[in-house]
């Protein structure tokens, strides 16, 4: 015989049909009228004749003005299974009212003639008895804890509903849900059946995740403020992550989970992407920075500075974090000092442009990894400076290669998927900038790894934060185009597969090779979708509370962006999440002097022809 627990009765539960309070609310009139008739008949010791119509006008007029009284207190709207002592002072509350009331009015109507004046001192006991003693039944009969009822309950707390597999709500219940003041938790809603009936930890199990809505909307008729979703789950997927939004989405309520602190808080956007865990090879990423001397440049940036940090806990020999921008260094030196960072590192501050600088830099921290992060990268405002974006981007980027080339064993080049049939100037000069940190460093002492990857969420500039903002300024929300289709990736994620992929090439490969990695950024994901769910997140309604509006494509913007070029060889690699490319590579000297015209026309600020240069370097860049 199967083992498995029938859903909960639906009885003044949560998933009650919508009329179930009404029936509540007929249910507690008809006892006001029982308990009111059987008090005077009592009062009157079943004398004949009994003056039956003094008791038909006290119930008529009692039951009426507890018509009116009941709702106002919501008393048919209270979840008869979280009873508590506030809900039994509620209930006395409504009745003293309402027998407040009756006095005067059967004054008016008849000047309480025959009406026995001790009988409000006995209604009130014995209907607020009744009233309260069946709530307080299924309460106990739910949660098997009478002195639950008889205690009162912070209510200015929000209610709460913990959603996950029974393992993970259990250890949330563990480990913070009962020791967290900030909400009340209502009960449970499992991603299965299996438990559905039961408690775990003493919260009852409302149901399974197609249930969440109907729990929710009912504790918000229940409730003076709106209940909380807590997300268990500490990798839910984009299909529980769908479901439990658009639950919450119907009722308007925000969804939160809980962090390694235990604390509350949003649910990140990083759980609309439902990446798979990947399984990093620690001991060979650990090979590559290890008791070595490491330089990140950009190491202000987003994946700047995520690299610096996961490298730092590899325990190199001295990391130096190089950043144009003197805020990002300070910053980044500031988080790193706050963690209580113990490997050593040092700040420099500097451009990639600036050829000297770079070689001062080199010779006294001659470090032996370089990893090449500093970019500009906005597309449009890169469409609108394209000698600025040269300079840097490519520039910059061939003069690090030349010194890592001279003083370092491996050079990490971090592109991006805005390199493949590029449309706009950043991509384009990310591309040259493969070929030519590829070109270079081809017969010098560096392994290089030219690393190509998509959109890192959350990253300065990107989209998600640009939506917070809106959002959180009551939109509306701006998107270019309804059907623009991005890769994302977490910047955690991004930064451990680079440094993956980075240690791939065997240690005894010959000096000045070169590889292109490709990480695998998952499936796309629609810009509308993530705004639309974005805004669930928060507890609104796409298109109600936020706005979505268009403002077309801008400059230089795809609809989808691509990952490889169709010559491109790809292959797997060994690593979890990295594919390899291959292309045919032109020599550093038939590049050489097309890179110097470059650099000629973009020092001078010619923008047409630096354009027309850096197509002739990329014939597959068309701007758009």
């Amino acid at each position: 015989m199967s083992s498995r627990v029938p859903n909960p009765p639906r009885i003044l539960g949560a998933d009650s049909p919508h009329w179930m309070p009404w029936l509540i609310y007929l249910q507690d009139l008809a006892w006001a009228g029982v308990v009111m008739a059987g008090v005077i008949t009592v009062r009157y010791h079943f004398e004949r004749p009994l003056p039956v119509g003094m008791v038909i006008r006290a119930t008529a007029s009692f039951v009426l003005i507890c018509a009116f009284v009941f709702p106002t207190f919501r008393l048919h709207r209270g979840l008869w299974r979280y009873t508590a002592l506030n809900d039994v002072a509620r209930v006395f509350q409504a009745v003293v009212i309402a027998a407040m009331i009756q006095l005067p009015l059967l004054f008016l109507i008849d000047r309480l003639l025959d009406f026995p004046r001790s009988t409000p001192f006995f209604v009130v006991p014995v209907l607020t008895a009744l009233l309260s003693f069946e709530r307080m039944l299924k309460q106990a009969a739910t949660h098997g804890d009478w002195g639950a009822a008889l205690r009162f309950e912070d209510r200015s707390r929000p209610a709460a509903v913990v959603v996950g597999s029974s393992s993970a709500v259990s250890d949330y219940l563990r480990t913070s849900g009962r020791r967290d003041r900030t909400v009340r938790i209502a009960g449970i809603v499992v991603l299965d059946e299996e438990h559905a009936g039961r408690t775990i930890l003493g919260a009852e199990v409302m149901g399974s995740l197609p249930r969440l809505a109907a729990v929710l909307k009912a504790l918000a008729a229940a409730e003076e403020r709106s209940p909380q979703v807590i997300l268990a789950e500490k990798r839910p997927g984009r299909q529980v992550v769908d479901a439990v939004l658009a639950a919450a989405g119907e009722v308007g309520v925000q969804v939160v989970s809980h962090s390694s602190g235990g604390t509350l808080r949003p649910v990140q956007a990083s759980a609309l992407l439902d990446r798979r865990a990947r399984n990093l090879d620690l001991d060979l990423v650990r090979t590559l920075v290890a008791g070595k001397r490491v330089l990140v440049t950009g190491a202000g940036g987003t994946i700047g500075s995520e690299l610096s940090r996961q490298i730092l806990a590899l325990g190199p020999e001295r990391l130096v974090l190089f950043d144009a921008s003197e805020f990002n260094l300070y910053a980044i030196d500031q988080t790193l000092r706050e963690d209580g960072v113990s490997a050593p590192w040092v700040c420099a501050l500097g451009d990639v442009r600036d050829q000297r600088r770079l070689e001062v830099l080199f010779a006294e921290e001659r470090p032996e990894v370089v990893l090449h992060a500093a970019a500009l990268k906005h597309v449009p405002l890169m469409e609108a400076n394209p000698c600025e974006t040269v300079l840097t981007n490519v520039l910059g980027a061939a003069n690090v290669a030349r010194l890592a080339r001279e003083y370092s064993r491996a050079l990490v080049f971090i592109s991006t998927d805005k390199a493949v049939n590029p449309t706009n100037v950043m991509g384009a000069t990310k591309r040259v900038a493969e070929r030519v940190v590829q070109a270079i460093a081809r017969g010098g002492g560096a392994k290089v790894a030219v690393v190509r990857f998509g959109n890192v969420l959350g990253s300065t500039g990107s989209v998600v934060p640009l939506f917070e903002r809106q959002i959180a300024a009551g939109g509306p929300i701006t998107l270019t185009h309804p059907d623009v289709v991005r890769f994302f990736m977490t910047v955690r994620e991004a930064a451990a597969l680079v440094l993956q992929a980075a240690a791939l090439p065997a240690p005894d490969a010959d000096p000045g090779s070169s590889q292109i990695y490709v990480l695998d950024m998952g499936e796309p994901v629609k810009i509308a979708d993530l705004a639309s769910q974005m805004i669930r997140l928060h507890g609104l309604r796409p298109g109600l509370d936020i706005e979505i509006t268009h403002t077309g494509l801008r400059p230089g913007e795809k609809l989808y962006e691509e990952i490889f070029y169709g010559a491109e060889t790809v292959r797997p690699t060994g690593a979890d999440g990295v594919l390899s490319a291959f292309d045919a590579l032109p020599p550093w000297s038939e590049l050489e002097p097309r890179i110097d015209a470059l650099r000629a026309a973009a020092e001078a600020r010619d923008e047409p022809e630096t354009l027309r240069l850096l197509k002739d370097l990329e014939p597959a860049f068309r701007q758009e």
